[in-house]
């Protein structure tokens, strides 16, 4: 895939770490979508059409993290897409679940920098 064409959508309640992820991904001349919960993640997923997501866990709002997930999982439309959790939550459950319900990854933020997780997208759309 032509990483020219790719859109990726980021999920993220902390504007900080929104702005590093997307500039790393913009300077690569990926297209960047950017939502702040849950529900405009969810809505962004389904209408924005990203290539792949990159979805945090605790988010404001109704829908956490693990929702958008599962969520997107069950709508025909966009079940197939690839999702990235990228959250501070490191214990097995929650990775284990997240993993469950479809994410094709799952990065804690203070092990992970913008480049390892670009090299798992790539890996990811080949």
């Amino acid at each position: 895939m032509n990483r020219n064409n790719i859109k990726i959508l980021i999920v993220e309640d902390d504007s900080l770490l929104l702005n590093i992820y997307a500039t790393t991904f913009e300077k690569e001349n990926f297209e960047v979508l950017t939502a702040k919960t849950g529900e405009e993640g969810f809505e962004l997923i389904k209408k924005g059409k990203p290539d792949i997501v990159l979805l945090d866990i605790m988010l404001p709002g109704k829908m956490d993290g693990l929702k958008v997930l599962q969520e997107a999982k069950k709508d025909s439309e966009v079940k197939l897409m690839p999702v990235i959790i990228l959250s501070n939550l490191e214990d097995d459950k929650t990775i284990s679940e997240g993993l469950k319900l479809g994410a094709n990854g799952y990065f804690i933020k203070s092990q992970a920098n913008p480049n390892d997780v670009l090299r798992n997208i790539r890996t990811i759309l080949g």
